[in-house]
């Protein structure tokens, strides 16, 4: 008697095997082939980077707990997972992993405005000197992958940013780029 003969067809064959971790399929020779199924989903791992909209609003260390705590908020609501946060007079950084069908656009428009609605709220002299609802810069810097070591290519798109700002820059040295 065939192994196949106990049970009604092939594919229940494969599952009374495999149960509900595995899927079959049969190929054309009606040769059974059980396929892993995952239940984790993939991640992705992006760095991000925000400046400041106003030069003089540097990020100062009042704000840090504050932005740490707001972070964790907003990528819970999407199920994002921080991996790092660096906070920086000139810039905020950090290390964001996400399900690979989000869409990072969307995800950094909710972060963006987030935070603005947190730093606006609660520092009542940024909010007197900002006419704006945004406290970022237009744009932001978005790599694939975790890299917390980018001083070189920071300055770069703070130099880059600030010129599309209209901004003078004095020399580079004086900003406040540490990785």
């Amino acid at each position: 008697m065939d192994q196949f003969e106990e049970h009604a067809s092939k594919e229940e064959f494969a599952i009374s095997l495999f149960q509900s971790r595995e899927k079959t399929i049969i190929d054309l020779n009606d040769t059974v082939l059980p396929v892993a199924i995952c239940d984790e989903p993939e991640y992705i791992s992006y760095t991000c980077i925000l400046l400041p909209g106003i030069l003089s609003h540097q990020l100062k260390t009042e704000m840090e707990g504050s932005l740490r705590q707001r972070m964790k908020e907003i990528c819970t609501s999407f199920n994002g997972r921080i991996e790092f946060i660096t906070v920086n007079p000139d810039y905020f950084q950090w290390g964001l992993s996400v399900i690979s069908s989000a869409q990072i656009s969307q995800i950094m428009q909710e972060i963006r405005y987030g935070l603005s609605q947190m730093i606006l709220s609660t520092f009542e002299y940024i909010r007197s000197e900002n006419s704006a609802d945004d406290f970022w810069a237009t744009g932001y810097l978005v790599l694939l992958g975790m890299r917390p070591d980018l001083e070189d290519m920071i300055k770069q798109y703070i130099r880059i940013s600030r010129r599309l700002q209209n901004f003078s820059l004095p020399d580079l040295q004086d900003l406040h780029v540490r990785t």
